[in-house]
């Protein structure tokens, strides 16, 4: 009869912090799958000013399909309010090309923030040494997105 009041006892107390303990772990658990799906999203404004501090992150900006490259549609570029902020976003493994219909629609884009090669912006930088709108446009570094998947908004 000890034995057993002594067992009752102990699982009076023991399962009472057994179950906390799990819904913790659950919760836990909630917490971390949600925090791996989130992704920043942006506008192309918005990723310029932050896109130093994101480079090797997955983001989602939205924006203003303005040109899809002609040759193999490798390259687009978005814009947002600001007709002279733009972002590039360059295809992946996952995305082969970007449809050439795609101009002129919202898109929303997932991706992973790279920056760009430093030759091709000193390369542009000398296209436009004459043109005082762009005078040390290029001297700061610029950052583009490999895209991972994109959906049409409108």
């Amino acid at each position: 009869m000890k034995k057993l009041t002594i067992l009752l006892l102990i699982s009076f107390f023991m399962i009472p912090a057994l179950t906390l303990t799990a819904q913790e772990m659950k919760t836990a658990a909630r917490a971390t799958a949600g925090a791996e799906l989130k992704t920043a999203t942006f506008t192309p404004e918005t990723f310029q000013e932050n896109a130093e501090n994101m480079v090797g992150k997955e983001v989602d900006v939205k924006g203003m399909v303005i040109h899809v490259c002609k040759h193999g549609g490798k390259k687009m570029f978005l814009i947002g309010e600001d007709p002279d902020i733009r972002i590039k976003i360059t295809t992946s493994d996952k995305v082969s090309s970007f449809n050439m219909d795609l101009e002129g629609s919202i898109v929303s884009v997932k991706g992973i923030v790279e920056p760009m090669d430093e030759v091709n912006q000193v390369m542009k930088e000398a296209d436009h040494e004459d043109d005082n709108d762009h005078k040390n446009y290029y001297h700061r570094p610029q950052y583009s997105i490999s895209c991972l998947a994109y959906r049409t908004i409108d």
